[in-house]
């Protein structure tokens, strides 16, 4: 696997911050793994742009301002990621509202109840998602990150801040590269 960087993606919300990862290239112009998800689902032009829109709420209003990273959201735990949206709960009105059969997957490795990153993800064709070809390698892709990542955690190579909020090195810089 190629050095990834992790990065800030959303940080408004009033209880989480959401980050993400990005591919450390020669001339740095490559989107992150969460903007090239959002990119490709919700286009205008994309068939399934309301869900993604759907998605996008759910994590940038519900999770990062008004719940926090509980695990009503983080219930689909595959290997070491979990997929966002979680299953349908009659007590959480925004996730019961996205439904059983939500198309979309997204990944993510919920650090804390405050501090969330998220990943790459698609389409979910088949009951498996290691089954479903549009996320397959996502999914591979996902496993991997966040190994690295809970190593470096464990090792305290990067720490969480003061404010619980954001993630940096152990000397307290915040450009975090693996």
């Amino acid at each position: 696997m190629n050095r990834f960087s992790l990065e800030i993606w959303d940080d408004e919300g009033r209880i989480c911050t959401f980050y993400t990862v990005r591919w450390v290239t020669v001339n740095d112009d490559t989107s992150s793994e969460t903007d090239r998800f959002f990119d490709t689902y919700a286009m205008p032009t994309h068939p399934l742009e309301e869900r993604a829109m759907q998605l996008f709420r759910l994590i940038t209003e519900s999770i990062g301002n008004r719940y926090g990273a509980t695990d009503d959201f983080f219930d689909r735990i595959v290997n070491k990621a979990q997929e966002l949206p979680p299953k349908p709960k009659q007590w959480v009105e925004e996730i019961k509202d996205l439904g059983i059969n939500f198309p979309l997957r997204l990944f993510c490795y919920r650090v804390t109840e405050n501090i969330v990153i998220l990943f790459n993800g698609g389409i979910k064709e088949s009951q498996a998602t290691q089954k479903s070809k549009d996320l397959s390698m996502k999914f591979y892709e996902a496993q991997t990150f966040v190994k690295k990542i809970e190593e470096a955690l464990r090792t305290k190579m990067i720490e969480i801040s003061d404010d619980e909020r954001h993630l940096q090195n152990f000397d307290g810089t915040t450009d975090i590269i693996f």
